[in-house]
């Protein structure tokens, strides 16, 4: 029963059934009363000199008493004569077979004919179509008649209804029927596709990530497996990235941690002498050590958003002017022409001073170490739409499209035994990115076939 298409099946059947009930009780009541009405009225009103000798009857006599003299056509008095051409207009109605009587004002048999029982009470149905007498503007009476259809055929009637009432029900059972097969097929065809979303899901769950579905069914449904799609891929991305990570932050850390080592245990065992040359390698690994557990705790902490930010009003042009001139000497050693073109008029930005010349240091790093001797570095600050744009382009071999989308990536290389041995842990591009992040601001890559361009936008103050 809780299943949802045992569910959509019994709504189905439900309101089949309370649109079959309406449907029948109004047919039924319907027919009773439409064919009830017909037999009353099916032969016609009754005679106007018929109704006028019977007001007449009474305006002489000033009761009923004895009106089936008047009804049979042979009335005393001076109405005699119309009595007499009622009898005729009374006799043709005989012959079509309807019987007549005279109730009360209440509706009460005061008088018939064919052996109509006095005292009885007209029903409401005869009632509305009984016609009134009247003497002096007062009603005195009503007239009312008896059909064949009435006094001989009540059988007939009610074979007739439930004749009805029987195919009423064969249709009733049919739509039920239908209804039910109808109703399955749709539940079925509903639930389907979110069984295979069930499948799919389970399948997640014990590690098969990745998996795709193909379903076909509602705008829901198809939105529910997109999404679903989506975020099989995202996870399954994210297992690799997690799986390649872990494996290059152990070979990182094995690295220095294998040289201090070896160092330290050839110092033990005199191979080394234990001078301040072979201790200052022990010592750079250390330092090297250090920075990468840095940077991976701060790259943690920005991706978790927890990364504190000091935020301030910042100008541009100094920080940019700061950054570059520090870059500089740096430059001129490896033969590359450093550059700046910063606009005027710029607006402040609102951000982490500290962060934000960490972030451009990390950009002009990447792009010494990728611009060969004689090339040119070019850092250009401009207003944007919601803020300040920066960005460094560096001559140099471009990169792939497969290497742009991969670029921000944790450890990842381009060259990595060159990346390496200039000593680059692959983390500095991830954090610049969560840093700008950080701060409402979006960092992009654009490579061309002889330049790569790194940007980043902050928001203005």
């Amino acid at each position: 029963m809780n299943r949802l298409s045992v569910r959509l099946s019994l709504a189905f059947l439900f309101a089949t059934w309370i649109g079959i009930g309406a449907m029948v009780l109004v047919v039924q009541r319907t027919l009773d009363s439409g064919f009830r009405t017909y037999l009353f009225s099916r032969d016609g009103d009754a005679n106007p000199e018929q109704i006028a000798r019977l007001e007449r009857y009474y305006a002489q006599n000033g009761t009923w008493e004895g009106a089936e003299t008047a009804l049979s056509g042979s009335g005393s008095g001076s109405g005699g004569r119309g009595q007499g051409q009622g009898a005729g207009a009374s006799g043709a109605n005989a012959g079509r077979g309807a019987a007549f009587l005279i109730a009360d004002v209440d509706g009460t048999v005061i008088a018939g004919t064919d052996g109509i029982t006095s005292g009885t009470r007209l029903s409401e149905a005869a009632l509305a179509v009984a016609q009134p007498l009247t003497v002096d503007g007062v009603q005195v009476g009503w007239l009312s008649r008896q059909t064949p259809g009435e006094m001989a055929l009540g059988a007939a009637e009610v074979a007739f209804l439930e004749e009805a009432n029987r195919w009423l029900t064969i249709a009733a059972v049919g739509a039920t029927v239908v209804a039910l097969v109808i109703g399955s097929a749709l539940a079925w065809t509903v639930a389907k596709p979110l069984r295979e979303l069930t499948f799919a899901v389970r399948d997640l769950s014990i590690g098969q990530l990745g998996r795709q579905v193909q379903v076909r069914g509602t705008v829901e449904v198809d939105a529910l497996a997109a999404e679903f799609n989506t975020m099989s891929q995202a996870l399954a991305e994210a297992e690799t990235l997690r799986q390649r990570m872990a494996a290059d932050v152990a070979h990182e850390l094995r690295t220095p941690v294998s040289v201090l080592r070896g160092h330290l245990e050839a110092m033990l065992d005199g191979v080394y002498p234990l001078d301040s040359a072979h201790v200052a390698v022990a010592h750079d690994q250390t330092i090297h050590l250090a920075r990468l557990v840095e940077d991976l705790r701060v790259l943690t902490l920005a991706e978790a958003k927890r990364l504190p930010l000091e935020r301030g009003r910042i100008d541009p042009a100094a920080l940019t002017r700061g950054v570059v001139e520090a870059f500089e000497p740096l430059a001129l050693d490896g033969e590359i022409r450093l550059t700046s073109d910063v606009a005027a008029d710029l607006p402040a930005v609102s951000a982490d001073l500290t962060r934000i010349r960490q972030v451009l240091s990390n950009l002009l790093t990447n792009a010494l170490r990728h611009t060969p001797a004689g090339g040119q570095i070019a850092v250009t600050v401009a207003a944007a739409p919601n803020g300040v744009r920066f960005s460094v382009c560096n001559s140099g071999a471009g990169l792939t499209s497969f290497d742009a989308e991969r670029v921000f990536q944790p450890f990842w290389r381009s060259d990595a035994a060159r990346e390496r041995d200039s000593g680059g842990s692959g983390l500095g591009l991830a954090i610049s990115r969560e840093i700008i992040r950080l701060h409402g601001g979006t960092m992009e890559v654009e490579s061309g076939d002889q330049s790569v361009t790194f940007a980043f936008t902050l928001p203005r103050a």
